[in-house]
Formats: C-alpha cells, structure tokens, sequence
C-alpha cells in the first residue's frame, strides 16, 4: 500500500514531468525556426530564415527588381541612395509608397556598407555586388545572411531574378518574369534578316554632362546591336568612361541616347548649353535624334526587368519602319497589368517615356 507521503511524492514528481515536457516541447518550437539555404549568382551556398521578412538592398537597381518579383516593395527595408533618387520619380513611386520609408543610411555612394547602421536595420538578409567580397567576409562574421549577385549581362539578371524570387519565397512569379524577358528577346530573333540589309545608325550613349559614355563593357552595348545600331564607343575600354568633345565629333553619332544617371535632357544639346562643348554640328543634333531614355519602375539605362522594353524602344527609334508592327505603349500597358494590375494611365506613360 503507497503511504500519504510517497503518493505526495509521486504527484509532485508527475506535475515536474509534465512541467519538462512543456518546456521540452516549447524548446523544440523555439529552436525548430527552419533554415533554408539559397545559392546566390556567385555559387555560394546562403543560410536563410524561413521567411525571410526584410532586405537590405546594396546594388542599385535590384530594389526595383525585388519589388517586381515580390510585388510589394514591403520587405524592402534598406536601399542604396541612388536607388531612393530613381524611386523619386520612377513608378515604383506611385506602385509602392511604402519603399518611401526605406532606409539609405547604411550604404554610401561607393557601395561602403556602414555595419552599424545596417545593425540598427536589423534586416532579415543583404543583397550585395558580387565583387564585395571583403564586406561578404564581414558580413558573414556578423552572422548576416549575404546574397551576392552579378550583373551586368541579361543573363546575370535573370539569374539574379531567380534567385531573389527563391529568396522571397516567389518562385513562379520569378521564372515568370524571366520567361517574359526571354519571349520579348525572341522577338527580335524575327527581324535579323531585315536589318541585315539595313544601314546601321550610329548611336551614343552619354551618361551626364561630363561627357562619360556608354563604352564596350556596358550593357548598353548590347541594347544597341540587338536594336540595329552601332555604339561608336565600342572600342572605349569599361561601362561609363570619360571622353573628349573631340572624340565625339570624329564619331559624329546618328541618335545620340542620354541616360537618367543625370538630369542632362535633349535640349541641352539642341540648345548648346553645356558649357566647353559643341553639339550644334554632331549629326543627331542636326537632324533632331536626341532622346532620353525611358524611366519605368528603374532607370532603363541598366539591366532591370524592362530591359526588353527598352530595347523595343531604342530599335523604334533607331529603325521605325523595320519595327513598326508593334506598338510600346500597348506592349508597357499589358506588362504593368499582368505583373502589377496596374493600369498604366495617359499620363503614366508620358511620364515613362518622357514624351
């Protein structure tokens, strides 16, 4: 027969049990927080959270791609300067107004990660340029979840997209996107065999008012050949170099194609108001084929998810009659409604595309 006390005993050594095993099971909970893991562009294998709840975004133009593969731009809670200047008067504006409230305090103009600043951000992983691999190596110490992305080609940006829409938990709309990328390349697959026998105009591209042009590196490059063009500068050695009004003029440029890295517009060199420079006798100036490139969710300058877009843009441009079987507008409105439900207004697209 149990005695009083040996019964008190055992219930007191029951509710400790019970006790333990709560605890036990909250532990289990608390610690049982999966972790994924993602390969970042450069091959590295990058630890996540489950959800991943914030980012913060170093390269410039990957914020406007986060928002398009997330359709928010809620998680973005940190980006480059530059980035939040193109946001300013970009559609991400009046897509995402929440992206107001995202911090630039924790990357400079040089890309330099201020580590307490980004500790105050407190984000749930950082997206960053591949070739950082300092910052990547201090970053990892910090336990930060790093994601390093090249750039610079249509397939690193797909790449990337891919990635982010891993990242993000958004695969689909992800291989989406890149599928929308890659049937508008194809487009142009059509019209070889009529720019083949076609004059190929020659194109600058100017970034500012210090004369740095588009030079073989930069994608530009690319933008322009698949368009039915030629950069003069395509034997000018990296992305945005410095050259001479001189070296202009030797080129003497049919379109000249200004970036929205600046705010140098069309009439500045119809007009002649950069000061030490002479446009009036440059062929694109004459002959009125001076144009600012497009400004949708990015600057269409740089690879983003519009790229294609711009590309039908500059080939209008460049060859209007060639590629006159599509119209830009009704190409921009279907690609804000599919991705955005968004419906591109009059005045949205004046604004775009700067007309």
């Amino acid at each position: 027969m149990i005695q009083p006390m040996t019964r008190r005993l055992l219930a007191l050594l029951l509710v400790l049990c019970t006790a333990l095993a709560l605890a036990g099971c909250g532990e289990k909970q608390t610690v049982s927080h999966e972790e994924r893991v993602v390969t970042d562009t450069t091959g590295r294998a990058v630890k996540l959270p489950a959800e991943v709840k914030s980012l913060a975004i170093v390269p410039i133009p990957w914020a406007s791609v986060v928002y398009a593969v997330d359709g928010t731009g809620a998680r973005v809670a940190g980006m480059h300067p530059s980035a939040k200047a193109a946001y300013a008067n970009s559609m991400l504006k009046t897509l995402s107004p929440e992206m107001e409230n995202a911090s630039t305090d924790f990357v400079g103009q040089d890309f330099a990660i201020h580590m307490e600043e980004l500790g105050k951000l407190n984000p749930s992983a950082i997206i960053v340029w591949n070739y950082q691999e300092d910052e990547i190596a201090q970053l990892e110490k910090l336990n930060v979840p790093t994601i390093a992305l090249k750039y610079g080609t249509m397939e690193d940006l797909q790449n990337g997209i891919r990635v982010i829409g891993q990242v993000l938990g958004k695969e689909e709309r992800a291989a989406s996107l890149v599928q929308f990328q890659q049937d508008t390349m194809a487009y142009f697959d059509g019209k070889k065999a009529a720019l083949a026998d076609t004059p190929k105009p020659k194109v600058l591209y100017l970034r500012d008012g210090d004369l740095k042009v588009a030079g073989g590196a930069a994608v530009n490059t690319m933008m322009i050949e698949t368009a039915g063009g030629v950069n003069v500068a395509k034997d000018v050695q990296g992305q945005w170099t410095p050259v001479t009004m001189e070296q202009v003029a030797a080129w003497d440029p049919d379109v000249i194609i200004l970036s929205n890295f600046a705010p140098i517009q069309p009439a500045d060199l119809y007009e002649d108001k950069l000061a030490g420079q002479n446009w009036k006798n440059i062929a694109a100036v004459r002959e009125g084929r001076v144009y600012k490139a497009p400004l949708g969710l990015y600057r269409w300058d740089a690879p983003s998810v519009e790229t294609p877009l711009m590309i039908k843009w500059l080939a209008q441009k460049l060859h209007p009659a060639v590629f006159a079987d599509y119209v830009l507008k009704d190409d921009l409105r279907a690609f804000y409604e599919k991705f955005f439900s968004y419906q591109l207004t009059d005045a949205d697209l004046k604004e775009i595309l700067h007309e």
